[in-house]
């Protein structure tokens, strides 16, 4: 990312005395974003190297043995600064004199995840290293002294600045020379600085510069993340549908394309990666923003009309929300007054209204007259009743939604729905209650991709209705998982059920035998007992699932382990995940030919005792909070991630034992200290 001190750690390296003595020809080279081509950068470097080469051996291949022959000559360090292009370098295969290339760049491209040990990330400075730099830098009089309570106030604001060294420098000499109190007005506001492109300071020209210097098709997206509230947890999945559903890109790249775009927005370090995905590595599950650059996307985005978030009454001013096209609503109690009704009443163009304040335990008017409507994300607001004010919005293909009561059965009126997400408050089932069912008419909504309906089920089809577009179903029983239902839906690749122990009869998930073989590219199934028994059995067995399915989370399930067997012989598993009580016994022995594409394994508040886990291909394994857990497999050794989160004491000193032994990353932590 811009600002987090790339140049200036590269460049004390490069002045340090024990470099230039040790390398014999140093270059330090700007390059900047006018060098378009690898060629012309090499090129340049060989100009600056001396190299004098012929017009007709300007080609790539000539070009790249050129500067491997240069660099075998003498022993150089070559730092290439501010680098936009894709570049390539040739492998020094043969470099004998030990040369070195350093490439500074905000661009993460694709092979540096494969050659990591060539590929630094420069983390942020955690709090201590923040307070001292913002320290050291308002503080640069040394006869200037610092309170107690000042002190505290500028811990509060250098914490503010996410740890990025640029933030807290510019922070720092704004407040160089201020008063107690404005410091403390400062540690009261959201952001120690507002970033706009009229600012003439070093930080919002280079935040700036690398919004402008993304392609012109990503700045729409780069600009929506915006629409969040600061600290709020954004997932890739919740983005991607909100990306598809404003129709940023053309249908026909689907939903899964529009992913990519998240991806390249992190590698073009504008967007920041929180957690990875399980099933590619490569990809991230959730994301966000720095404080900068989300201050740079809501200036641009208001002066645009691109989105206006309400905030404060004053947001919602007829000045402040005319002409806007999606208003985002970051303090839901603003809805409680009536004049802002009315101001939001007179924008008639909005197409996307966004409540992402917290969510509310009562009840908030919300207004629904916006007859162009295309995206309503109301999930954190309450409604008793549904509002039918919404069926009227004809233009809707995404809605999320929280309700006490049940979806109409006129439902069906909003045909252009690609996302439906229906909870309620509260989901509170009674012992003799039985399954409550989604109106039949939402067999009639052909266009439905993804749907998210918790405490409820799909109800029998009528003759010949099909949801041939429906991707994901999510929350619903297994009531939902007959094959009468399921066959139904020819597309389906991802399903998650939730079985209510205390009124849902023992489960036996015979129903992929019968439509497995209809999946051919099932991608994951989810399966969560509620309140298991754990005197008993919910799930007497494991199902036939397809086989090519590639990801399998279970959570309270109570199956014996001797029952692995039907999931350890799947081909193209990637992930496992074992939560709660999902398997149960104290041994679980695997052999050599089981689990062949297995990369990442999960075990959570399970009783295993003994783990003999004959795989040596695992990428990513994580265990915890496995209280009995005493002993694993030596393979476990040789795993690229180990993670152990609030283990039992004896089972961490020996992870810690092996951490000290093994070169994989393991990360062992506890809930009294991390290790």
């Amino acid at each position: 990312m811009t600002g987090i001190g790339k140049t200036s750690l590269v460049k004390q390296v490069y002045n340090d005395p024990l470099i230039i003595k040790e390398f014999e020809t140093r270059l330090f080279l700007h390059i900047g974003p006018d060098y378009t081509r690898s060629e012309d950068i090499v090129l340049r470097v060989l100009d600056e190297l001396g190299v004098v080469i012929p017009s007709d051996k300007l080609d790539t291949d000539c070009l790249q043995k050129q500067l491997s022959e240069a660099l075998s000559t003498q022993k150089y360090l070559v730092v290439l600064d501010d680098v936009w292009a894709d570049l390539i370098l040739p492998d020094f295969q043969e470099n004998r004199k030990k040369s070195l290339i350093i490439i500074i760049s905000q661009i993460q491209r694709f092979y540096d995840y494969i050659y990591t040990q060539k590929f630094i990330i420069l983390p942020f400075l955690n709090d201590d290293d923040s307070w001292k730099l913002l320290h050291h830098t308002a503080f640069s009089n040394r006869e200037e002294k610092c309170s107690r309570e000042l002190e505290k106030i500028g811990k509060k604001i250098a914490k503010n600045c996410e740890g990025l060294p640029a933030a807290i420098i510019q922070v720092g000499e704004n407040l160089r020379g201020k008063s107690f109190e404005e410091w403390k007005t400062l540690s009261e506001k959201e952001d120690p600085l507002v970033i706009t492109r009229y600012d003439d300071t070093p930080l919002s020209k280079a935040l700036f510069f690398s919004y402008m210097m993304l392609p012109h098709y990503l700045k729409p997206f780069f600009l929506y993340i915006g629409v969040f509230p600061k600290h709020y947890g954004i997932s890739r999945s919740k983005l991607i549908k909100l990306w598809f559903s404003e129709a940023f890109l053309d249908a026909y790249l689907g939903i899964e394309k529009t992913g990519d775009i998240l991806d390249l927005l992190i590698r073009q370090s504008v967007v920041l990666r929180e957690k990875h995905a399980s099933v590619n590595s490569f990809k991230i599950k959730n994301c966000r923003l720095h404080f900068t650059f989300r201050s740079l996307c809501v200036s641009e985005a208001k002066s645009e009309k691109f989105f206006h978030i309400l905030k404060k009454y004053t947001d919602c001013t007829p000045e402040n929300i005319r002409r806007q096209q999606r208003l985002c609503v970051h303090n839901n109690v603003v809805l409680a007054f009536t004049q802002v009704h009315e101001w939001m009443e007179s924008v008639p163009n909005v197409r996307s209204l966004l409540c992402f304040g917290p969510k509310q335990q009562y009840p908030v008017l919300l207004p629904l007259c916006f007859r162009l409507l295309k995206v309503l994300d109301a999930l954190a607001i309450r409604f008793y009743e549904f509002p039918h004010q919404l069926l009227a919005l004809l233009h809707l293909t995404y809605l999320s939604i929280t309700c006490d009561r049940e979806l109409p059965n006129s439902i069906s009126t909003l045909w252009n729905l690609e996302v439906l997400i229906f909870t309620r408050h509260h989901n509170i089932k009674l012992s003799n209650n039985g399954p409550v069912y989604l109106p039949i008419d939402i067999w009639n909504m052909h266009k439905l991709k993804q749907l998210y309906c918790k405490g409820f089920d799909l109800p029998l089809p009528p003759d010949d209705s099909h949801l041939e577009n429906l991707l994901t179903v999510s929350g619903v029983s297994v009531h939902s998982c007959i094959t009468k239902v399921l066959s139904r839906i020819p597309n389906l690749n991802r399903i998650a059920v939730q079985i209510e122990s205390a009124h849902d009869s023992t489960e036996t998930f015979n129903f992929f035998d019968h439509v497995a073989s209809l999946y051919e590219k099932f991608e994951s199934f989810k399966c969560v007992v509620v309140n298991p028994n754990l005197s008993s059995q919910i799930v007497r067995s494991v199902p036939n699932f397809p086989m090519n399915i590639r990801k399998i989370s279970l959570s309270g399930c109570g199956l014996p382990w001797e029952n692995m067997e039907v999931i350890a012989s799947l081909p193209n598993l990637i992930v496992l995940k074992l939560r709660w009580y999902a398997f149960s016994g104290p041994l679980w022995k695997t052999s050599t030919a089981q689990f062949p594409s297995l990369h990442v394994l999960l075990l959570e508040d399970l009783d295993i005792e003994n783990l003999e886990f004959d795989i040596l291909h695992l990428r990513w394994v994580i265990f915890r909070h496995c209280y009995k857990l005493k002993n694993i497999s030596d393979q476990f050794k040789y795993t690229k991630l180990l993670e152990i989160d609030d283990c039992s004491p004896s089972f961490m000193k020996k992870m810690r034992e092996w951490r000290s032994f093994s070169g994989a990353e393991a990360k062992i932590s506890s809930s009294i200290t991390d290790l």
